[in-house]
């Protein structure tokens, strides 16, 4: 698990794959089960402020909270919200982070 992480300092009471179920509105079963593979694919794919808004944004925390730590107000704050989660969408990290299954599949239908 990730005791030490960002993430559970500002989101202790969800797991990093129900957010992205949440967010991919999918079965649990066909994202990856590895928390740590999850938050290494999502570091590797957002800025570090990115990452904070969408940790900070899933954990409730309000907008005055997520824009005084990644010093952001406003307007500014919404559009870099609104791109993180663009990112998040993206078919590079939702292919990343599927379960094992779920790729083999998916590679063996776009090789026929």
């Amino acid at each position: 698990m990730l005791e030490n992480s960002l993430w559970l300092r500002y989101n202790p009471e969800k797991t990093i794959r129900e957010v992205l179920v949440g967010l991919y509105e999918c079965a649990a079963v066909e994202i990856e089960e590895d928390e740590r593979e999850l938050y290494a694919s999502l570091k590797r794919h957002l800025t570090k402020k990115e990452l904070k808004m969408v940790m900070m944004n899933e954990g409730g925390c309000t907008a005055e909270e997520i824009g005084a730590e990644v010093a952001l107000e406003g307007e500014e704050l919404k559009k870099a919200q609104y791109k993180a989660y663009r990112k998040l969408r993206q078919d590079k990290i939702r292919l990343e982070v599927r379960a094992n299954k779920v790729k083999e599949v998916v590679e063996t239908a776009d090789e026929e």
